[in-house]
This record gives C-alpha cells, structure tokens and sequence, in this order.
C-alpha cells in the first residue's frame, strides 16, 4: 500500500500571498493533503498541559498567527486543486453543531469533495472556558454533535433530539459532495479510539508511538468488529517517523497516511523536506 503524504504547517500563517504559495508547492510537490490546526483563543497563561510534549507546552504561543481552519482550507482551496484538506484538529465541542455542519458541507462543496474534517475534543480547559462551554462534558458532546451533524447531512428533513442540540424537522443545504463530510477522530485514549470506530472516518492518534500505538490499533479493529465494522473502514493517519523501520511497522499496521511538518514561511525548506521524505522514507 502506497502511503499518502500530508503536511502540516509549523507555524501558523494568515498571510494571503505566503499561504498561497505554501499550499501550491504542496500540490506540486504530490503532497496528498495539508492539515490546519485550530485554537479559537491562547491564553496569556493556562495551567492546562499540553498532552503531546513533554515540557507541557504547546508550540503555539498567544503572539503566533493560528487563522481559523476552515476559513483558511476555503483559501487553500482556492490556490489548489488536487490537494485534500484536512483539519488536525477541529476542537469539536467548542461549536455549535448545526452552525458548523453547514461550515463543513460548504467548504466540501466549493472544494470539490476534498475536505477532511479532522475532530477532537481539546485539551485546553481555560479555552473551554472562554467559549462557555463545559470542559467536562466535551467527550459526551462531541459524540452527540457528530450524530446531529450526519443527521444534518442525510435527513431529507433533518431531525435529532439530544442531550445537548435538539432541532427538525430542517433542511441544511449544500450537502457534502459524497453525501458525508469524512470524519477523522484525533486522540489516542480509549474514548477517542472507540468513537472512531463508532462515528469515524478515519482515526488520527497524536503522541503514542510503538508498542503504545500498536496496542490502540488493536483497540481500533476489536470495536469496529464488534459493531460489525471492517476495521479497514476507518482510515488511519499518523504523525510521520524519521525512522525507515518505524514507518515499516506502521505500514504492516494498516496506517494510510502520515503527516509531517513545514514551516510555510520557508518554501526553500519545505521542498526541501518534502522531497527528501519521499526519497528516503517513502520511495520503494
């Protein structure tokens, strides 16, 4: 199996003409797809710890640049197209699910059918709480606004009647272009794995790798089994390895897609990257 390539910008950017050049280079390059990230606010100081980095800090700071996703994956698309479009992660519980599945559907639509909507549900309590919404309750959500966004995009009128969003009958136009929006679940705990296999499209871990990786695959295929799921069903992508015998083991493990990171600010750099990954990791 021939795994697809995506890039992630480093660093957040909201320059038009940069961005721009960024994401063609991409496409030029046979970059398969380009990841956004989303933090709708960055504390000036939050007590929260980063999950993924072992100072408990993320890299982003409060002067950095971060455009909201999808509005920035609209422009992408506008530059592209070829290039998928994928968000790593949208922090689902932090929006409402009526108001974004239209956001989704269209940006589907206008991009021909390349979005992939990559959903998590945050680490960042002090962000929670300057949107309003209940950090402790975001897993139960965004379980429940994924099923009110499919209900969305399928009822023909829409209804669903939730704990947290109720509504219909309504009518939500554009409908994604293959009649769902994909959905990729970011995490790697036993909740995260269990709703990509339930609510996914893909499932998308971030900090496990190894034996720790391996066993959440394992994880994967055991529910979607028992749902009476084929575990293949659900797409697998993961931070890309600078180890040619990791990224083999990840390979035999079923993983489709890995995802490394460029600063779009240095176009010299990320062609650099990008070639060098696909002779050395990448080529047969």
């Amino acid at each position: 199996m021939e795994l697809k390539l995506g890039v992630m910008p480093s660093r957040g950017c909201a320059d038009p003409a940069t961005t721009a050049q960024f994401v063609r280079l991409l496409e030029d390059l046979g970059c398969e797809s380009v990841w956004a990230v989303e933090h709708v606010v960055v504390p000036d100081d939050y007590a929260s710890v980063y999950p993924y980095d072992r100072s408990g800090r993320m890299n982003l700071g409060p002067h950095d640049d971060i455009p909201d996703p999808l509005h920035w994956l609209t422009f992408a698309a506008a530059c592209t197209s070829t290039l998928r479009l994928g968000t790593a992660m949208l922090i689902l519980p932090e929006h409402h699910p009526v108001a974004l599945a239209k956001r989704l559907a269209t940006v589907d639509a206008l991009s021909g059918g390349r979005l992939l909507a990559g959903i998590g549900v945050g680490w960042l309590r002090e962000e929670y709480d300057a949107v309003g919404v209940p950090f402790a309750e975001r897993g139960a959500r965004a379980d429940e606004y994924l099923e009110a966004m499919r209900a969305l995009w399928t009822g023909d009128p829409a209804r669903y009647d939730g704990r947290f969003v109720s509504f219909g009958p309504v009518h939500s136009r554009p409908r994604p272009l293959r009649g769902t929006v994909p959905i990729v679940v970011g995490g790697h705990s036993a909740a995260a794995v269990r709703r990509a296999a339930r609510l996914g499209d893909g499932w998308y871990p971030l900090g496990v790798r190894g034996a720790a990786f391996a066993e959440r695959r394992e994880l994967l295929r055991r529910e979607c089994e028992a749902l009476g799921r084929d575990p293949d069903e659900v797409e697998v992508t993961v931070r890309a390895p600078g180890d040619r015998g990791e990224l083999e083991t990840l390979r035999s493990l079923g993983v489709a897609r890995v995802v490394i990171r460029a600063d779009p600010e240095d176009l010299v750099g990320v062609r650099d990257k990008v070639r060098r990954y696909q002779k050395e990791m990448l080529a047969s």
